[in-house]
């Protein structure tokens, strides 16, 4: 049976871009490094990785504006990171350096902003506490509707191997709502994808009839 947070997932277009811009970013990395002197102190190697990734997903995303997706460029104190936001299901996605021999990252307040509605989205979709795990303890906020309730998602990716992540945080950040291994969810043939668009309604424009000078006018009076 499916289960409500699948509805809030990644797309499989979604997953396949995320995981192509990682692969580029990665490629990219090696065929600079050759070009970097060595340094006493390496501090480099994360940071340009991680900065190059970032580039291409962006690179990727605009070049496919079919998608919906919108990348915004933020930073959380002195770290700067981008959020990818899927505007018609109300999705917000960060890609994050997979922490080593942990299943899961340190509190941090960036991260817990975007997980911050996680319960509360799936609550307004019809989860229970069981089905999501929910501690009896969690005190849900106001109905807002889930249209006003952001879901957040993390993907993680490994800078030493191919391994890639999907998952979503708990509020508390202290364990996974789900964590999906994507590794291998690059869709090789994009030509039946079918674009999801989504009309500006001040765009849309009526035809409507013109009368003319000498059309009749009827009006039709209710029978007494």
């Amino acid at each position: 049976m499916e289960k409500l947070y699948e509805q809030c997932m990644l797309l499989d277009e979604q997953r396949s871009v995320l995981l192509k811009g990682i692969s580029e970013g990665k490629r990219e990395f090696v065929n600079l490094v050759k070009y970097i002197p060595d340094t006493a102190t390496k501090t480099y190697p994360p940071r340009l990785l991680y900065d190059l990734i970032n580039t291409k997903i962006e690179d990727i995303i605009k070049a496919n504006p079919h998608m919906n997706l919108n990348v915004v460029r933020r930073k959380a104190g002195f770290h700067p990171y981008i959020v990818i936001h899927d505007e018609v299901r109300n999705v917000f996605i960060l890609v994050s350096k997979l922490p080593k021999s942990k299943h899961i990252y340190n509190t941090s307040r960036y991260r817990g902003d975007y997980a911050a509605s996680n319960f509360d989205r799936l609550f307004a979709m019809g989860a229970t506490e069981e089905e999501i795990a929910c501690d009896v303890s969690y005190q849900q906020s106001i109905p807002l509707g889930q249209e006003h309730l952001p879901f957040g998602i993390i993907v993680s990716y490994d800078s030493e191997s191919d391994i890639v992540f999907e998952g979503a945080l708990r509020p508390d950040q202290g364990d996974w709502i789900y964590k999906k291994d994507i590794t291998h969810a690059v869709i090789k043939d994009t030509s039946n994808i079918i674009p999801l668009n989504v009309y500006n309604h001040s765009k849309i424009t009526l035809p409507l009839k013109t009368p003319k000078d000498n059309d009749d006018i009827i009006i039709k009076l209710k029978d007494k």
